[in-house]
């Protein structure tokens, strides 16, 4: 199943949120990195991970979350 036009965030710094939206996919030795389009700055303090290419915005799919924005929305709402 392709991501590609999903919406998806990635938390980094502990305790910060980006969004953003899948633009590609690839696989990597088994792996599945999506490329994403942030919503404004990309994730910072990646730690040079070998999960994360920071300078191409591509991410292995197991550092990003796929979301529903309206269902997020109406949860925070709740809040």
């Amino acid at each position: 199943m392709s991501t590609v036009g999903k919406s998806v965030y990635h938390i980094h710094n502990f305790n910060n949120i980006q969004f953003g939206n899948v633009i590609d996919e690839e696989t990597r030795k088994g792996w599945k990195w999506l490329q994403i389009k942030w919503v404004s700055e990309p994730p910072t303090a990646t730690y040079n991970s070998s999960t994360v290419d920071i300078k191409n915005s591509w991410f292995r799919v197991d550092t990003i979350r796929v979301f529903d924005p309206q269902t997020m929305i109406e949860s925070i709402r709740m809040l």
